[in-house]
Parts: C-alpha cells; sequence; structure tokens
C-alpha cells in the first residue's frame, strides 16, 4: 500500500512540476510552489526528491520510460530522439524552457545519466565521445549566439552531429 501511495504521491508531484514549466522558469521555481502546486507538505517533497534538479531529473526519466525511446535511435540522432520524447507532453516544455541556464544544466546532466545508464555494447569511451559531441553542439550555439534551439531545431542539428559541420 505504501508503494502506490508513494507513486500516487510522485505523479502529483510531477504534475505540479510540469504545470509550474508552463507558467515559469525553471530557474524561478522553488521547492515551495511545487509543494504547493502539489497540494503536498515540503517535507514530503524531499520524502521523494534530492532537490529540483533531482525531480527534474526523474521526471525526464519517467518521460523517456513512457515513450517509445531507444537507446540505438538516440546514438544515431539524438536531438530528434530527445524531441520524439513523450513528443505531446514534453516538447512544449523544452522549447518554453531552452533559454533558462539551469533548465538546460538539468537537462544535459539527464543525458548524461541516460547515456551512462546504457546497458548495450558500447564501450566507456563511445560513451563519453557522445556525450562530448552533445555538448560541443549545446556550447558551440551558446557561446557563438547560433540562432538554433535544440528542442526546436533538432533536424538540422542531428546533421551537425554526424557530419560536424554547419
Amino acid at each position: 500500500m505504501a508503494n502506490l501511495q508513494n507513486e500516487r504521491t510522485k505523479k502529483l508531484i510531477y504534475l505540479g512540476f510540469r504545470d509550474l514549466l508552463t507558467k515559469e522558469s525553471f530557474s524561478k521555481i522553488t521547492i515551495n510552489e511545487i509543494a504547493d502546486e502539489a497540494m503536498i507538505h515540503r517535507s514530503t517533497f524531499y520524502t521523494h526528491f534530492n532537490d529540483k534538479y533531482d525531480l527534474l531529473n526523474q521526471y525526464l526519466n519517467s518521460q523517456r520510460t513512457d515513450s517509445n525511446f531507444k537507446m540505438d535511435d538516440f546514438f544515431d540522432h539524438p536531438f530528434t530522439t530527445v524531441a520524439t520524447i513523450n513528443n505531446q507532453e514534453l516538447l512544449p516544455l523544452l522549447s518554453l524552457q531552452s533559454n533558462d541556464t539551469d533548465f538546460r544544466t538539468g537537462f544535459f546532466q539527464f543525458i548524461i545519466d541516460t547515456v551512462m545508464a546504457d546497458q548495450s555494447d558500447k564501450t566507456d569511451l563511445d560513451r563519453f565521445f557522445f556525450i562530448g559531441r552533445i555538448k560541443a553542439i549545446n556550447l558551440w550555439i551558446e557561446k557563438t549566439h547560433q540562432p538554433y534551439n535544440p528542442f526546436v531545431d533538432y533536424h538540422y542539428l542531428d546533421q551537425v552531429f554526424k557530419t560536424g559541420k554547419k
């Protein structure tokens, strides 16, 4: 019974968190707001999550788990694969939050965790090179003020990922 109650509470937190992400940037969202939106006590939040970054990571992971996500597709075209994770629910949130540095940091950590947890025959070196290429593209966009949004221009960025050319 306690397990079912924990799942229900997490779902309420996810729903409240998702609603908040449609209204304000991730960096401005507080734990108190998340707890209020989920109709729980602040201490209940900390029973399930370490902080809002942990919540973001677990929420994204739940969306990935509920989708048709395939690691092979992810390694072949990562930006498109991410964009299609639970497309109807997640993609609008990713687009809204794409300019928030804290959100991008949390999202990149989700990417790292997903790649490192992969159980395929990829070597650690393959995984780190993959992560490096994703990070390099994001840094290129950010530092050179490229007009690309990883959550909107995913087809183009997959071409950059494959070829290393603009």
